[in-house]
Parts: C-alpha cells; structure tokens; sequence
C-alpha cells in the first residue's frame, strides 16, 4: 500500500481515544458521517474483549424484573398506512439538500488562540411515499404491531412495532412522560446524522440492546409529554429494552468519577416481541463477492474486485472503500442508496452531490457492510445492485 493511502485510512488498530483526539490542536477538519460509523465498527471490534455493558459502561442485570403489558392493537391509534408512512414513508419527513455545518467544540482551543471548530458534511437525503398495500406484501405479513407497554419512574415506554431480517430490525415506539420527555437529545440536524442521543444532564438511560441508539425522532408528530421514535438496527438475532433510573445525574455521577452502578434506583429488561424473519434474495458479482437483500435492509460481503486496487484487508477497513450503492430495478428506476466520498477513487468528489438514502449503516469485522434502508425496497424487482463499479445479480 502506498504511503499515500495509509496517511489517509485510519488504522484498525488505532485507539478510541486517539480516533476521538484528531481534532485538537490541528486545522478544520470535515467529517461526514462515515466518521460516526467507522468509529462505531472500532468499538464493536474493541468491544469483543470486554464484559457486557451499556455504552456508559453501566452493568444491566438481564434477569431484573420487568413491568410489562401486552395490550390490545387500538384500532385507528397508529393504523399500518400511518406506521408504515412514518417508518418508511414520507411522513413527518422531508427531502434534505447536501449542506455544511460549523461545530466549535467546547473547550478546545488552538495553538493561536482561537476554539477549535470543524465541519460536518451533510449529503442530500430524500424519501419515497409508501403505499400500505405494497407494504403488507413486501414484510409478508411478519410485522408485530402488538404494543408491549413497559414503566419505569415517570415514564412509559410502548413498543408499537417490530420488523427483521436476521441481519437488521426496525423497532417504533413511543415515550412518554407527564411534564416533558428530556432523556434524548434530539433535532432536525440528529435525525441526519442517524441518531438522537442520551441528555446525561438527568437520571435515567435506556437502549434497545443489539441496537446502536440511532433513534430518528418524529419531529412534526411528538410533542414535549410524548416521543414517536424509530430505532432503525443492524442487529443481533435479540433486542431487549434496557431501562436503568438513577439517584442523580448521570453528569453528576461522571464528574465525580464514580460508579454509575453504585446509584441505580430500579431496572429493568423487557423482551421486545420476536417476530419472523422476511425473507431475502441473494446476489452475486462476477468474482464471487455477495450480497443479501431484504425489504429493509442489505448486507454487503466485498473484496478487492468491488473495494479497488489500493484495499489492503491487512490495513483498511472495507466500508471505507464503499463509496456507492445503487439499486436498479427491472423497469429501469434507480435508487440510489448512497453516493459518498471514499478512499479509492473520490478524492475529489464534490461533496455537494453526496448522498445517503439510508436510515442507518454500519462496517462490520469481515470486509461486510449492513445498510438499513429509509424505505421499503421491491426484492421481486430488481434488475441488478452496483457497489462502486461492480454490478451484483440475483443468483
């Protein structure tokens, strides 16, 4: 590999703590959102050695007591046109054009004296209506829309729909709490970046484990008192709903320096309903690379052929060789999965004309990459899948 290639691509062996560190003291720098899951797949490697623990290190007790009711789908309440809407369709989003934003980061500042700031790409992201028909064809009738109803302290947490492939899930729920939800951070600028994030400034955390947190935040239908969140998960084959309510803050706890475990008040794990796997369809590239497709999801195995010439698997991370997917169906529509900057090739691409019609995606340890669709894709339809310049068939 030349020298080039390896002052660009971030070791697998390099710490969190160095990959966190590259902005101080050094220039602007622009991240997309690559950054986010590259950072993730080292975490997810690093993790493998580690005892089972939240992202805040916080052990949960798997067999702690649950309040858990299994309730009656209200008719009307969240109808399968308005869930699949919200979920995959249009509603309560809208297209986003590619921009940029500034971030100052708090507390950092440079050599001459000035705080220390980057820039965040953001590509273009646009959604597709969905029609409740299709879609009741395409999940095969393997949706559990049965809500389970979990409390913990002041809050009310309702599963209200489970979808999954084997390799990803799609988790809707709602939550609720009297005088303001304030557990999540989260805004227009979060849902594209894939994810609200944990408000550590109060007592309580939660997570659907074999998730990653990438909560999209229904912003035109929730309200202070009340959430609709999708969580959209590359995933193992159980999701639970950790629940954990603290004495203090979690700020204050970490401050401190001290055990978060030392200040639980109550927890607890809830099953979230296991529902059928939807089936999927398997493609081929001519070298033998592969891909497995869903309705809400794909899992990409690569090689050399598919990443270029200058992928080094000894030294280099598969995703970040990925640089577009793009669907095309048999009547010869596109959709255009995502179009972003990478390693071998688009050094110079503008990133004006990046895009990410993708709910979530994440590298994986074995030259695989998972992406969970923003919609519902036709697997009866497609002519043929392109990763780069390599085209797929269905075999």
């Amino acid at each position: 590999m030349s020298k080039k290639y390896e002052d660009n691509i971030l070791a697998p062996d390099m710490s969190i703590e160095e990959f966190d560190s590259i902005t101080d003291g050094v220039e602007d720098h622009v991240f997309s959102e690559r950054y986010l899951a590259r950072k993730e797949q080292m975490m997810k490697q690093t993790s493998q050695t580690r005892a089972k623990t939240s992202h805040l290190g916080i052990k949960i007790a798997v067999a702690a007591a649950a309040l858990v009711v299994a309730t009656p789908f209200v008719a009307n309440a969240a109808s399968n046109g308005e869930l699949f809407a919200r979920i995959w369709g249009k509603d309560g989003k809208k297209d986003i054009p590619a921009h940029t934003e500034i971030y100052v980061e708090e507390g950092k500042i440079r050599d001459d004296g000035t705080p220390a700031s980057y820039e965040v790409n953001y590509p273009k992201v646009e959604y597709t209506d969905v029609d409740p028909e299709t879609a009741e064809k395409l999940l095969e009738g393997k949706i559990s829309t049965e809500p389970v109803v979990a409390t913990i302290g002041d809050y009310k947490f309702t599963i209200n729909a489970v979808v999954r492939d084997g390799t990803s899930a799609v988790v809707d729920y709602t939550i609720e709490k009297e005088g303001g939800v304030d557990l999540l951070n989260y805004s227009q600028l979060d849902n594209e970046a894939k994810g609200a994030w944990m408000n550590e400034d109060q007592n309580f955390f939660y997570m659907i484990t074999g998730g990653h947190n990438k909560t999209y935040v229904d912003l035109s239908r929730s309200t202070k008192d009340k959430l609709y969140c999708t969580d959209y998960i590359a995933v193992t084959d159980s999701l639970k709903l950790e629940l954990v309510e603290y004495t203090k803050s979690l700020t204050a706890i970490h401050k401190a320096e001290q055990n978060p475990d030392d200040y639980i008040k109550d927890q607890k794990t809830i099953s979230i309903p296991k529902t059928d796997k939807i089936s999927k369809v398997h493609f081929e590239s001519d070298a033998g690379e592969t891909i497995d497709l869903s309705a809400i999801s794909m899992k990409l195995v690569v090689s050399g052929n598919t990443l270029g010439e200058h992928y080094d698997p000894q030294a280099s991370c598969a995703m970040d060789f990925v640089g577009k997917v793009k669907i095309t169906f048999k009547d010869g529509s596109e959709y255009l999965v995502f179009d972003e900057k990478y390693y071998d090739g688009y050094h110079d691409h503008d990133d004006s004309k990046e895009v990410a019609n993708y709910a979530y995606l994440v590298g994986g340890l074995e030259n695989d990459m998972t992406v969970v669709f923003n919609r519902l894709v036709d697997t009866g339809n497609i002519a043929k899948i392109t990763v780069n310049e390599t085209d797929y068939f269905l075999k």
